[in-house]
């Protein structure tokens, strides 16, 4: 208990104040102390992402993708680069078998492709990151090309996912966040511009999660 008048720490039986000489009421307490502080509310750190996220690499779907690009350079490099190379081999004298240049550039192509293809892919998952905030995603890509996006959610038009046989077996999934482009919004055509968060995991639960964040 306290003092009414100054506050002074007392017991429930103080019927005189120890300090000021107060007389004290029942259940008395100081009205300086009886209020409590309300507690700060708790300040949500935007600048920290909810959530981070990075696209699984699957090297034989990559492989695949580019067979009838690998088949057609192929033939063409082989022919192309082979026939200009089949003249140098005779001007310089070299005792090569006439179709060796053929062979030769057809191979490089056939087998470079899918090398560099699969160099090129992977990189591209190792350095590409997806950042979701509470206001807005943010999409870094560095291997190619160095971009960096960022869509704020309240632009966002529509949200799908997407989950194709080969994703489906990886559990992966990708979430496109569709937002108006600039012709679009002038009324000129109904294209769309926007991030395409490709072959991420667990891709079914970030879904609902940028739903919730769209509102």
């Amino acid at each position: 208990m306290y003092c009414i008048e100054c506050g002074t720490e007392t017991s429930s039986e103080t019927k005189f104040c120890p300090q000021c000489g107060t007389a004290q009421s029942a259940g008395h307490v100081s009205t300086a102390t009886a209020v409590k502080e309300p507690e700060p509310a708790q300040v949500v750190d935007s600048s920290e992402p909810l959530l981070v996220t990075r696209p699984v690499f699957v090297p034989w779907v990559v492989v695949a993708g580019i067979v009838p690009i690998q088949i057609f350079m192929t033939i063409w490099g082989g022919g192309f680069f082979g026939g200009f190379s089949m003249f140098a081999v005779k001007a310089l004298g070299l005792n090569l078998p006439a179709w060796f240049t053929f062979v030769f550039f057809g191979a490089v192509f056939f087998f470079g492709l899918p090398l560099l293809a699969y160099v090129a892919s992977k990189r591209t998952c190792a350095e590409t990151e997806y950042r979701f905030y509470r206001d807005r995603l943010e999409y870094a890509e560095g291997f190619w090309t160095a971009e960096q996006k960022s869509i704020k959610y309240s632009d966002v038009k529509e949200v799908h996912l997407r989950r194709g046989v080969v994703q489906r077996k990886y559990g992966l999934g990708t979430i496109q966040l569709s937002t108006a482009s600039a012709s679009a919004m002038s009324g000129s055509n109904r294209s769309f511009s926007g991030i395409r968060v490709h072959n991420v995991p667990d891709a079914e639960q970030i879904y609902g999660q940028v739903k919730e964040l769209i509102g």
